[in-house]
């Protein structure tokens, strides 16, 4: 029960702040049906994935707000099964990385963004910012790592995308409990991430107390 655990424990102590936590979720899939999908899905569906659906359940729903200060809040949604499994190309044509005819001339290195455009073929969406930024799963790999996909990546950067935030989905999310899965303060990832390589700086200051979980010993 490695995610339920996870949750429960920052339901719980957000709730000992004096914070209302919305916490629900679906009916956990059994195995069969979760291969019955996996078989139709032109983009892999991970085995982490799977994991995930089998223990949590269909969909999640967990947040809470901060009253003190509208930018202290947690707010995720993670999606149904359903909703991962993309059985047709036709909707994910939309997105540059399935365009063949475009030549990224606002990148600086438009080669090097023809290949990670490539590479994003594999990724398999499963947290949305609202701004177009997404979290996703790289499924070329396994375990599949958490990567951040910044929407206007192609408009005037290197030609680069992805930073690693975990190598894992359980990984990222024991990671990200430790601030009770707060957003950063500014609203923008980037600022989190580590400068030296992957990960994000869980110890930076725009994640606050008292929304921070003890250190177990």
């Amino acid at each position: 029960m490695a995610y339920l655990e996870l949750f429960e424990r920052v339901a719980n102590h957000v709730r000992r702040q004096g914070v209302t936590v919305t916490f629900t979720r679906g009916k956990p899939l059994s195995a069969s049906a979760i291969e019955r999908a996996r078989a139709k899905s032109v983009i892999p569906i991970p085995t982490s994935l799977a994991e995930f659906y089998a223990e949590v359940g269909n969909g999640l729903t967990f947040s809470w707000s901060a009253d003190v200060d509208a930018a202290l809040f947690a707010n995720l949604a993670f999606p149904k099964f359903a909703d991962c499994v993309i059985e047709s190309l036709p909707t994910e044509r939309s997105r540059i990385e399935w365009s063949d005819t475009y030549d990224f001339r606002f990148t600086k290195n438009p080669a090097m963004a023809r290949q990670t455009a490539l590479k994003m073929r594999k990724w398999l969406r499963f947290h949305d910012e609202g701004n177009g930024d997404e979290f996703s799963l790289d499924t070329a790999l396994d375990p599949a790592p958490v990567l951040f996909n910044q929407h206007d990546w192609f408009d005037g950067g290197s030609g680069e995308n992805g930073h690693r935030l975990s190598d894992s989905l359980l990984q990222f999310y024991t990671e990200w409990a430790q601030v009770c899965f707060q957003f950063p303060r500014s609203l923008w990832w980037p600022n989190v991430f580590r400068e030296d390589g992957p990960g994000v700086d869980w110890s930076s200051d725009e994640f606050r107390e008292p929304f921070k979980l003890p250190v177990r010993r």
